[in-house]
């Protein structure tokens, strides 16, 4: 296994030498460090090539370089707990306006320490901009439903 790392980009990969199938490309977006690196370690193990974004300003970025298949998004991105919206001025929807605008296939997963009435709300709102929400998993999370989430998902 090896890592690359772009800027603040990190790609973590298993050598081509190590399996002969094709991998899914997995991109991890959380303002959280130590979540991307738990579900990036997880991913990797089954069979995903990975990049991690922690800095929203580099996520449009990273999916045109990486094209990922499968998107694990934060709702919630660097938000202050003393800010409100208006204030901080960026989310996981201002991820959905532009996966709408380019008209992504890519499947999302979505992560969210908050409640399931949000996250079924956010859900929604993606299919409604024609976007391939797939799934979702509250904060804190199972290690082993992430793992199976990523294995049903490699099919």
């Amino acid at each position: 296994m090896h890592g690359k790392v772009y800027g603040k980009l990190r790609v973590c990969s298993m050598s081509s030498e190590s399996v002969s199938h094709q991998f899914r490309k997995l991109l991890i977006v959380d303002d959280n460090k130590e979540i991307t690196d738990i579900i990036e370690e997880v991913a990797r193990v089954a069979g995903y090539d990975v990049v991690s974004v922690n800095d929203f300003r580099e996520v449009k970025d990273a999916y045109r370089e990486f094209e990922p298949d499968l998107i694990f998004l934060d709702l919630d991105l660097g938000l202050d707990g003393d800010m409100d919206m208006s204030e901080k001025g960026y989310d996981g929807l201002a991820l959905f306006n532009f996966l709408a605008r380019i008209e992504s296939r890519s499947m999302i997963v979505l992560i969210s320490g908050m409640g399931k009435e949000k996250i079924k709300l956010t859900k929604n709102i993606g299919k409604e901009m024609n976007l391939n929400v797939v799934g979702s998993f509250s904060k804190p999370f199972s290690i082993d439903r992430i793992d199976q989430l990523l294995l049903k998902l490699r099919r």
